[in-house]
C-alpha cells in the first residue's frame, strides 16, 4: 500500500512539476479551473453514491 501511494504521490509531483515549467501563467489558470472542476465532479458524484447506498441501493 505504501508503494503505491509513494507512486502516485512522485506522479502527482511530476505533473505539478511539468505543467509549472511548460505552461505559461494563463494556461495554468485554466489547468486549475478544470481540475478544481473535475474535483467538485468527484465530490458530488461520491456524495451521491454514498446516499443511494445509504437508501438502500447496494447493487449499482
Amino acid at each position: 500500500m505504501f508503494g503505491r501511494l509513494f507512486k502516485f504521490f512522485a506522479l502527482c509531483l511530476l505533473a505539478w512539476a511539468v505543467a509549472r515549467w511548460f505552461l505559461k501563467p494563463g494556461q495554468r489558470r485554466n489547468l486549475h479551473e478544470l481540475i478544481t472542476a473535475l474535483a467538485i465532479a468527484l465530490l458530488a458524484s461520491a456524495g451521491l453514491f454514498c446516499v443511494l447506498y445509504w437508501l438502500g441501493w447496494h447493487n449499482i
